[in-house]
């Protein structure tokens, strides 16, 4: 049975703005306040609405004087008017008022947004309507009921058995770098090329990048998703710790606890038991503790327990929740940013009935909602704030990666949000061979690829090896507990391709901290989304899996490219990279690095060292040829070589100087088996 249809962005939370009026989506068109979200999907009991900057200043002064941040009623005459007639029992800022961050709140409007609280038996339509003519309120939004708040994994998780090791094994080279014993199961790290349909360098090229940075516990990463099992023995080292706590590793924003809840589960009428598996597998691609001799590795998980801090922000569960619950994900961005996070880690989404048709979905999507949102109000004010109080952050502003949804299959090139909206970082995903996972969602507003698994090539190996839910305490009806290897399994999904980014963001962040260097939210995102490799070359033909996939439909569609960790750590280290074809002698342009005139430089020749030649299985010499680099690469890999020449020699070619500048440039050569010009160093 096809899966519930994860379209994040049926709700279009950030589509049509318009001044003074808005159609709302299920009636006619509305004076006064802007109107926001959808009424059919619409959760009951709460409103949320943004005031005008009067009389939010206003009913601040008033909760200052009073000593009441919770209350039932605002303070201005009219808008209680309205409340009362309702019945409300509650009028709440939605993020709480702190001086300190005031100023900056201003700037995104966030500290405008209230919630509003009532009977779940009042028509909900009638309260934003009421609302909506009062003086002050700029903005009605009825928040979407979190029934539809889903993870963006396809299908369930398979625990890992010894026993299907023999189906089809996989190893990779990675294992050379750390002794974490399932390394050899992480194709996404570093792909040999020897599974089903698999390719050489179909991964993140994470061991290269490994030689250089491992991560670092100054970064903290937020994990907004279901609760991350903190005492997982191949997570609780880089498990980050509220400052003057000693137990808050995060918040339970799905019933208001500082106690995160991995215990509760519910029977799925398609895969049985589902456990809350998913926030731990997330987190451990990102920074499971690395050569400490126990499990997998983690992106930037460190060397031996020093890798990037994991801040577990769950608004994802299976027990008993409340109200509140209905704006976790924009609280979990407030206590992220407050709390020192500057990546925040996405890979959730919403779910509509299977009966809502492409043209259903597009005309939610351009018609009937505001631009003005709370949740977009605090994904910015996180963009923009994060890092900030850290005047040794590497990034002032924070990051928001999203995984881009996992029905590409069903709804084609369709736009998705929140992971459309343009300021964040959408993750679509391909398989071990550079080609897309079945189920990815794709179009011209994805920004990049990473792996997610694909388990319809491959069912054993296929998905993505990570760390999940091993609980004692937890009576598991799938048989993981006597698997051989307990705590670690496959799922594949975005969700899995989108912690790879935020896992290379985090390694790269920590580079940049250990190299002194510091960025705008801007500037990192450009140098992240061009440390990429070519897969439209890939996309050619069709591909067989659950469906019969035309990959010309995926062109361009896909990002940038597959995202390369090495290539990012080399921008931030400020070295060129080279992109070579594996198996033909070509011509590397150096017009890029030495200027127009690299063609009337003297080249002295090229510094290669016997490890790199035999990693690229580089034989023959590499020459120059009217200012360029001739090289023949006949294995997949990176290497670091250094070209010499002079200014004001001789003649061309290579030679003894005769007068005139030495010049010397340090080069990364990335050697795959396609390459075009996509990305780069900037």
């Amino acid at each position: 049975m096809k899966r519930i249809l994860l379209v994040c962005g049926l709700l279009a939370l950030f589509s049509c703005t318009k001044d003074q009026t808005e159609v709302a989506s299920d009636g006619g068109t509305q004076s006064g306040a802007v109107f926001s979200g959808s009424l059919s999907k619409a959760a009951k009991g709460t409103v949320a609405v943004k005031l005008t900057p009067q009389a939010a200043a206003a009913v601040v002064a008033q909760q200052t004087r009073s000593g009441e941040t919770v209350a039932a009623r605002s303070g201005i005459e009219d808008i209680d008017a309205a409340l009362e007639r309702i019945g409300v029992t509650r009028f709440e800022r939605l993020w709480a008022y702190d001086p300190a961050w005031e100023d900056r709140y201003s700037v995104t409007g966030i500290n405008r947004w209230y919630t509003v609280y009532f009977d779940e038996h009042t028509d909900v339509a009638e309260v934003g309507k009421l609302l909506a003519e009062r003086p002050g309120i700029a903005v009605v939004q009825y928040p979407i009921d979190p029934k539809y708040r889903r993870v963006m994994k396809e299908g369930t998780v398979k625990p890992y058995f010894v026993e299907n090791d023999s189906k089809a094994n996989v190893s990779t080279r990675a294992v050379t770098a750390m002794n974490d014993p399932f390394l050899n199961k992480q194709w996404h790290y570093d792909n040999p090329g020897t599974g089903n349909k698999s390719k050489t360098g179909a991964d993140i090229n994470l061991t290269d990048a490994w030689s250089l940075c491992t991560g670092s516990s100054d970064i903290i990463v937020a994990v907004i998703d279901e609760p991350i099992y903190t005492e997982h023995p191949d997570l609780k080292a880089n498990i980050w710790t509220k400052p003057g706590t000693t137990s808050e590793h995060g918040y339970n924003f799905y019933n208001q606890s500082a106690t995160l809840d991995w215990k509760s589960s519910y029977n799925d009428p398609d895969y049985g038991m589902v456990y809350a598996d998913h926030g731990s597998h997330v987190a451990g691609v990102i920074a499971a503790v690395n050569n400490n001799g126990v499990g997998i590795g983690g992106i930037a998980g460190g060397d031996g327990g020093n890798g990037v801090k994991l801040m577990s922000c769950q608004i994802l569960g299976y027990g008993e929740n409340n109200i509140d619950y209905y704006y976790a994900d924009s609280k979990a961005f407030e206590y992220a940013l407050k709390n020192g996070a500057v990546i925040a880690q996405n890979s959730w989404g919403w779910t509509v009935s299977e009966d809502t048709t492409p043209d259903d979905n597009e005309k939610e999507w351009n018609y009937g909602y505001s631009n003005v949102d709370a949740l977009k109000d605090a994904m910015n004010t996180f963009i923009q704030y994060a890092g900030t109080e850290n005047p040794d952050s590497p990034i002032q502003g924070g990051l928001v990666i999203f995984a881009a949804g996992n029905d590409g299959d069903l709804w084609q090139d369709a736009k998705m949000y929140p992971p459309a909206y343009a300021p964040v970082i959408a993750v679509g995903a391909m398989d071990w061979g550079f080609q897309p996972a079945y189920y990815t969602c794709y179009g011209s507003w994805v920004d990049i690829t990473a792996p997610g698994g694909d388990q319809s090539v491959d069912y054993y190996n296929g998905g993505v090896f990570s760390t999940i839910l091993c609980d004692d305490a937890i009576n598991y009806e799938d048989g993981r507990k006597s698997s051989g290897s307990y705590g670690y399994g496959f799922m594949q999904g975005t969700s899995m391709a989108c912690p790879h980014v935020s896992g290379v963001a985090a390694l790269g962040l920590s580079y940049a901290l250990a190299k002194g260097k510091q960025y705008t939210v801007a500037e990192f995102k450009s140098m992240l989304l061009t440390s990429v490799n070519d897969i439209d070359t890939y996309l050619d033909g069709t591909k067989q899996s659950l469906t019969t996939m035309q990959l010309r439909n995926y062109r361009k569609q896909m990002g940038t490219g597959a995202i390369d960790a090495y290539q990012l750590l080399m921008q931030i280290e400020g070295t060129p990279c080279l992109k070579a074809k594996v198996g033909v002698q070509q011509q590397l342009s150096l017009d890029k690095y030495f200027g127009k005139a690299s063609a009337n430089l003297t080249y002295l020749g090229v510094e290669i060292s016997q490890a790199d030649r035999t990693k690229l299985g580089i034989s023959a010499e590499p020459t120059f040829v009217s200012g360029k680099l001739r090289l023949h690469c006949t294995k997949p890999g990176v290497a670091r070589i250094t070209v010499r020449a002079v200014a004001g020699g001789s003649g061309l070619g290579t030679g003894t100087s005769m007068g005139g500048m030495e010049i010397a440039k340090e080069f990364a050569v990335i050697a795959r088996a396609v390459q075009t010009e996509n990305g780069g160093w900037l």
